[in-house]
């Protein structure tokens, strides 16, 4: 005699896989964004500013110009830092989020899979 298979069962294992595509988006989340934590990445190259900002601003000196590019590089490598740590923030909650929802749906789905052997008998 077959096993016979539920819709609510398929529901449960559907959502373990969910879980676990969550999961493994989570950890590339987290991975991704710890690098860039650690290496931000800037597009900001000082050559290329400073001819634009000599060319813009003509009545400063070339201190007060190299101060403000530097100023502004930092500015940028400090949002891309910030943006990272928000990503690492998702990526813990989406772990968070996905370890439960897979634990108790396979939790459910082993259930349903034993009592339908049970009921077999």
């Amino acid at each position: 005699m077959s096993r016979r298979v539920y819709v609510r069962e398929i529901y449960f294992y559907l959502i373990c896989l969910v879980a676990l595509i969550l999961f493994i988006v989570s950890l590339v989340t987290i991975y991704d964004s710890a690098i860039n934590y650690a290496k931000p990445t800037t597009y900001m190259i000082k050559s290329g500013m400073l001819l634009q900002y000599k060319q813009q601003y003509t009545d400063l000196s070339d201190t007060e110009i190299n101060k403000m590019i530097d100023e502004e590089i930092a500015a940028s490598v400090s949002n891309e830092r910030i943006i990272s740590l928000k990503g690492l923030f998702r990526g813990i909650l989406l772990i968070i989020i996905a370890i439960p929802l897979f634990i108790f749906h396979w939790k459910k789905a082993q259930g349903l899979w034993h009592l339908n052997l049970n009921n077999q008998e």
